[in-house]
């Protein structure tokens, strides 16, 4: 079986269970699908908080990253300035050092 096999498989496993989750429920009594509903409604509480933390989680990790990614640019930034700075400084002193001193009786 290609793709297409298995998507059909896929398809017809979901329908089935569907029908099947279907029966069960019309098969309860209003006592236990309050139950049921009860039970789905702390599921999603739970999955929702650990979602929430996942999300915290993940800024906390992406803000470091951010951090770091930031911090590195900065030093990158300070090190053209060292340069820069260098290279003002000889050009600065260029012209002294051109400037020998005279010797006397000249």
């Amino acid at each position: 079986m290609g793709g297409d096999g298995s998507e059909f498989l896929q398809r017809d496993f979901s329908e089935t269970y569907e029908r099947y989750h279907v029966e069960s429920l019309q098969n309860m009594s209003k006592q236990e699908l309050v139950k049921e509903y009860l039970e789905l409604e702390k599921c999603l509480s739970r999955m929702e908080e650990e979602n929430n933390r996942l999300r915290m989680e993940s800024k906390k990790h992406g803000g470091e990253a951010a951090e770091a990614a930031r911090v590195r640019q900065l030093e990158l930034e300070v090190d053209r300035l060292r340069t820069e700075n260098l290279r003002l400084q000889r050009e600065r002193d260029a012209p002294r050092a051109e400037k020998a001193p005279c010797k006397p009786g000249e």
